[in-house]
């Protein structure tokens, strides 16, 4: 474990209350076929997909970047039944740039992967791609036509862009997330994130989007929102940046992200809770925290969504990369933010900001939960602590674990790290001494991205952003 003095959350540490469980590695693995494994999901039987891009680490500057798929054994070694050392790639064609930020498995062997493609007119689209157990590539009538790439629409089809309002500047979509959802009996694909503004809405800024497909041949399933995207704008011209779905059992989905508010409210955290045919749930939210923020740009209040940002209070931020719902029916977060603006005391009993803090909140129903972490807010900093390679923290993707805790996956001083936080949003000493899991690489030294528990509960797979010296798989083992 990494020396370094105990963090503090909030004004104290507090002992855990949940059981004692060690968490360790038993893989660590990397690899130079790829640059990126943001896409990540375990299949039914336990194996592990990725997916992610190969090529130079900023990929939207890189001409030759495309997709990487591959798929793993459980215990972490590359599965050679599957494409190439179990590896496939796909180029599209027409001179796009393309990333991967979500994969989904399917139940018959199959895996799609997300693309974001940057095209040539500086437009961003997004396509479906389709291999086989075998990694082969499915193309024609089964998937996508002859190059198997099926464009999902959110707000703007590739085919009208030319009338789009700001045709300088093409709309932009990006895919962050892609779930498959079996709750009918019938495999149908959630695809979420942001693009440009719905075609006759005459705005160019981004909307929220969350679109469900038949899995079958990804046609639009007409029993979600009426066949339609759902769409959601906060106010005025805001950019509204989507992030990952977390799937119910029933089919409803929680939608995470945030929106930047402007210069003095900066990024709020917007959570939207569905109902299985894509309406909002009344039951959820129907708040802005603090009220200030909303009366300040506009805001309404509407039942399903929840909108928050304490951190406010000392010219703070908050984003939210994911949720995932505790045992109570509330829902956890994790992102990053500031604690403080520059320079400035926390007020809430946290350190002053100096790079960004890993963030995570509460909602449980209809409000947001004063109790959790420190009045309402956990903040985990580094600021201050030697034997670190910065004060950085990021919070990227979380998981449930036993006894309500939760394991944010990231940054923690600039290393690449898994934080764990019990019950009350403290970290769980039981882990690693402090709840953080400092795990160095000196080959990728890239913050973890992608974080899936495996069907049987007993391990928790981590993979890596961009990075010049390739990408990561950890496999993390839950040990009672």
């Amino acid at each position: 474990m990494l020396t370094r003095s105990l963090i503090i959350l909030g004004t104290a540490l507090m002992a855990s209350t949940a059981m004692a469980q060690d968490i360790t590695s038993s893989v660590d693995f990397t690899t130079d076929k790829a640059n990126d494994f943001r896409g990540l999901a375990y299949g039914v039987d336990g194996k592990i997909y990725v997916s992610g891009h190969v090529g130079n680490p900023s990929a939207e500057t890189d001409p030759a970047s495309h997709v990487i798929v591959g798929r793993f054994n459980a215990d972490g070694t590359p599965d050679t039944a599957f494409g190439e050392d179990g590896f496939a790639e796909v180029d599209l064609p027409g001179g796009t740039i393309e990333q991967s930020l979500a994969v989904a498995p399917l139940a018959n062997g199959d895996v799609v992967a997300a693309i974001n493609a940057n095209e040539e007119d500086g437009g961003i689209s997004i396509y479906l791609v389709r291999f086989d157990a075998t990694g082969k590539q499915v193309t024609g009538d089964a998937w996508g036509g002859e190059t198997g790439a099926l464009e999902v629409v959110f707000g703007w089809p590739n085919a009208n862009n030319d009338a789009f309002p700001g045709v300088e500047n093409p709309p932009q979509d990006t895919a962050w997330d892609l779930k498959v959802d079996n709750s009918s009996g019938e495999e149908k694909l959630i695809v979420a994130g942001h693009g440009s503004a719905a075609e006759g809405s005459g705005r160019t800024d981004a909307d929220r989007y969350v679109v469900r497909l038949l899995a079958a041949d990804g046609s639009v399933d007409a029993s979600f929102n009426g066949g339609k995207p759902f769409t959601y704008q906060s106010a005025q011209t805001f950019n509204e940046g989507g992030r990952r779905v977390t799937l119910g059992a029933d089919g409803s989905i929680m939608s995470a992200g945030y929106t930047n508010l402007g210069e003095a409210l900066r990024n709020h955290i917007i959570l939207i809770h569905l109902n299985p045919d894509g309406s909002l749930d009344e039951n959820f939210g129907g708040f802005v925290s603090p009220q200030s923020s909303a009366e300040a740009v506009g805001l309404a209040a509407t039942p399903g969504i929840a909108i928050f940002n304490p951190l406010v209070a000392d010219g703070g931020f908050a984003e939210g990369y994911a949720a995932v719902q505790l045992s109570d029916g509330s829902w956890v977060t994790t992102g990053y933010g500031g604690a403080t603006a520059e320079a400035t005391p926390s007020t809430l009993g946290f350190k002053t900001t100096e790079a960004p803090d890993l963030v995570s909140f509460r909602v449980k129903g209809k409000e947001l939960d004063t109790t959790w972490g420190s009045n309402g807010s956990a903040v985990v900093q580094s600021e201050g602590l030697t034997g670190l390679k910065s004060a950085e923290e990021r919070g990227r993707l979380l998981v449930g674990l036993p006894n309500d805790r939760t394991l944010h996956v990231g940054y923690f001083g600039g290393i690449p790290s898994a934080v764990v936080l019990d019950s009350a949003g403290k970290l769980d000493t039981s882990v690693s001494e402090d709840g953080i899991l400092a795990l160095p690489n000196d080959t990728v030294s890239a913050q973890f991205f992608g974080a899936a528990v495996s069907p049987d509960g007993k391990h928790v797979a981590l993979t890596t952003n961009n990075n010049a010296g390739g990408a990561r798989l950890v496999v993390l083992d839950l040990q009672e």
